[in-house]
């Protein structure tokens, strides 16, 4: 069935051609020699780069002050960028502008986060440079760039030059990976031992790669006495990137960014927003005489028969209590009989001793195969502020790993959080950090970091940093806003940043403690990003001011602070989000505390929505058909689903011309059919593209079921 509505500015009697993301425009005719010639320069833009782009690290002046910052706070630090390249580097850094139009470099650094990106008075690097590299009594120091292309450009990673400063020796190992650290490795090498300068070391990169690159350098050597001078990159043309496949196969694809997406039109990426349970009320309350508290620093599962969840019993001491429910809502705390508490076994205390409640998370792990050991945890040592692993056969006894010491450095004292990632074949860890002595500070600013190891019941302390990072788009954001904690959720490939944001904090301008007014200042929000690496991540939601539960209004319980949990459970076709609530802001001498609960629709966290009256487009990057049906999450008035060939060319039988218009959607797993009963296992194997039309409708996910 043909759908209700055309392409967007289609004139009658225009001749139209489809490119290869399947966008169709209106063909000149007069033009055919110049597009042949065109296309044909794309194709041949895979086989070579635009000349390159030397970034030269010479006289920036970096303030000592901002140094933490490194070379993007820099003003006009473009003006050192040599080389034609594509244009050269016009504009800040920190203005979100590459050192190519198509090119974004980001720096970040591993072991010492102090002198990473630091400048010294009066140090030049033997040669006007002072960019250094740390190696501190042989121990390795780790430095990364990240090399993020737009467009569909490539980036190849070329050379480098290294200066010494003093006799001693130095060593620096390299490698090059796809995506993310944890990624391919592109290339690899090392210089072995040396000392002096080392110029246009050849990095081994022989072809572009069509993504984000990482160019990681391990230093071991003699600290503050080696500098990164010049480093050499091109920007390579796009055309191959239209030959790649995006990896679909049977795993959902959420609209959460653009990862599927090709290209769309006149469609915006929305929010999803949580709907409150019990009619925005606590589930969870202190009811119970041996309770002192009932505050969700925790956790909440289901292990496929009942929920369960842990939370914070008592502060002083320090107490976790467990609870479970079969319908998600009301819920039951068990006497255990485990733990004496206040003189009595009679409670639902499952631990005292190791200070599990301090900061705790944890989950089943799909990885585990020893029966003991199905549950992981983490927590917040109560005196080191640092954070320990435990262990449990059935998530209420539990069993310290490291003899109970903490595995990691400061700190550890908010939302910690331990799972294991699938894709990546490690487990992350993450935990708050500290940056107010770093970046000398007037108040405290918390950061936070995410930990990678492959193994920790072999080594539990065996952590690497990925990342450590606090907001800092603005000068002095720490004022308003810092990260709190963040953990992370899984879900079909995407982490989700679960974020817990201090706004504007230890601000009590709004006067003195009220339990019925509902604060703005000093207050603790419940906001979402996502990310493909668990390293990047996307914060739009948190500057465009969009929580996913939503603090509640004057005299609610959860007014002024909600906690985020550790995950998001997924069951009967929702999401259901635990959380904990406070009717007082951060720095109140007292308030009151509460669990409540939220759901979301399934896949809810993010849709493109139509703009208006107009139908909105998506097109999806080429992509191998492995099955033989297709679920699409969808709501709305009217929505249309063709299918195109590898060049962006409608199926014959499955175009919008062939398709049925699905109207007065709201399916979670809608199958979208065609005439003459043609069906999409008859593309199985096929390369294809999907273009949805969308019309006051939203696109929450697709699907290709086994």
């Amino acid at each position: 069935m043909r759908p209700d509505f055309k392409v967007p500015g289609k004139r009658r009697g225009a001749v139209y051609e489809m490119n290869l993301t399947g966008v169709m425009r209106e063909k000149p005719q007069t033009m055919f020699g110049k597009k042949l010639l065109a296309v044909c320069m794309v194709f041949l833009g895979a086989l070579s780069q635009v000349p390159a782009t030397v970034i030269l690290f010479e006289n920036v002046g970096l303030p000592a002050a901002r140094e933490l910052e490194g070379l993007q706070s820099v003003r006009d630090y473009a003006d050192n960028v040599t080389g034609s390249g594509t244009g050269g580097f016009t504009g800040s850094f920190a203005m979100g502008k590459g050192w190519t139009p198509n090119i974004t470099l980001e720096f970040s650094a591993g072991n010492d986060t102090k002198t990473a990106s630091s400048w010294r008075a009066g140090w030049d690097g033997g040669d006007d440079a002072n960019y250094l590299l740390d190696g501190d009594n042989g121990e390795p120091y780790y430095y990364w760039y990240t090399f993020t292309p737009a467009g569909g450009a490539g980036v190849i990673v070329n050379c480098l030059d290294l200066d010494g400063t003093v006799a001693g020796r130095h060593k620096i190992e390299w490698n090059i990976y796809a995506s993310s650290k944890l990624g391919k490795i592109l290339a690899s090498g090392s210089t072995g031992s040396f000392s002096g300068d080392r110029e246009r070391i050849a990095l081994g990169m022989e072809r572009p790669y069509f993504g984000r690159v990482v160019l990681e350098l391990v230093h071991s050597g003699t600290r503050t006495a080696l500098a990164v001078d010049n480093l050499d990159f091109d920007e390579a043309a796009p055309g191959a990137a239209l030959e790649r496949l995006v990896e679909v196969g049977h795993r959902k694809q959420l609209m959460v960014d653009d990862y599927v997406v090709a290209r769309s039109e006149n469609v915006v990426r929305r929010p999803g927003k949580a709907t409150k349970l019990k009619g925005g009320k606590p589930l969870l309350v202190r009811d119970q005489p041996w309770e002192r508290a009932c505050w969700f620093y925790g956790t909440a599962v289901h292990d496929g028969k009942k929920f369960q969840m842990w939370y914070r019993a008592s502060l002083e001491p320090f107490a976790l209590g467990y609870a479970y429910s079969v319908d998600g809502i009301n819920w039951i705390k068990p006497k255990l009989g485990l733990v004496d508490f206040g003189g009595s076994r009679q409670n639902n205390i499952v631990d005292v001793d190791l200070g599990l409640a301090y900061a705790f998370s944890c989950f089943i792990d799909p990885h585990e195969t020893d029966p003991r050991q199905k549950y992981k945890c983490c927590w917040g040592h109560p005196g080191k502020i640092r954070a320990c692993l435990g262990y449990s056969a059935d998530g209420i006894r539990w069993t310290a790993y490291n003899r109970g010491e903490p595995v990691t450095g400061r700190a550890a004292d908010t939302h910690s959080d331990l799972v294991w990632d699938e894709d990546a074949g490690v487990y992350r860890l993450f935990t708050r950090t500290d940056y107010r002595g770093l970046i000398k500070a007037e108040m405290e600013v918390r950061g936070h970091r995410v930990m990678t190891n492959p193994d920790i019941k072999r080594d539990p302390t065996g952590w690497r940093l990925g990342r450590s990072w606090y907001f800092n788009r603005e000068p002095k954001e720490y004022r308003r806003r810092q990260v709190y904690s963040m953990t992370d959720w899984i879900y079909h490939g995407v982490h989700f940043g679960l974020i817990n944001l201090y706004e504007f904090p230890e601000d009590q301008s709004e006067g003195p403690l009220d339990f019925h007014k509902r604060h703005e200042r000093d207050v603790l929000n419940f906001y979402i990003a996502t990310s493909r690496d668990a390293e990047n991540w996307d914060f739009r939601w948190v500057y465009a001011g969009n929580p996913l539960v939503a603090r509640g209004g004057d005299g609610s319980f959860d007014k002024d602070m909600i906690i985020p949990p550790a995950n998001i459970i997924t069951h009967n076709d929702r999401h259901w989000i635990y959380y904990g609530g406070a009717n007082e802001r951060h720095g109140a001498s007292r308030r009151d505390y509460g669990i409540g609960g939220a759901t979301l629709r399934l896949d809810g966290f993010m849709c493109l929505e139509a703009k208006g009256s107009e139908p909105g487009i998506v097109v999806t990057k080429p992509f191998r058909l492995e099955g033989d049906r297709l679920h699409v999450n969808a709501s709305g008035e009217e929505v249309v689903v063709e299918v195109l060939n590898e060049k962006g060319i409608p199926v014959p039988g499955f175009s919008a011309e062939d398709a049925k218009a699905e109207r007065g959607v709201d399916a979670l797993r809608l199958e979208p059919s065609w005439r003459n009963g043609k069906r999409l296992s008859m593309l199985k194997g096929s390369v294809v593209c999907l273009r949805f039309y969308l019309k006051k409708a939203r696109l929450f996910a697709f699907h290709i079921p086994q």
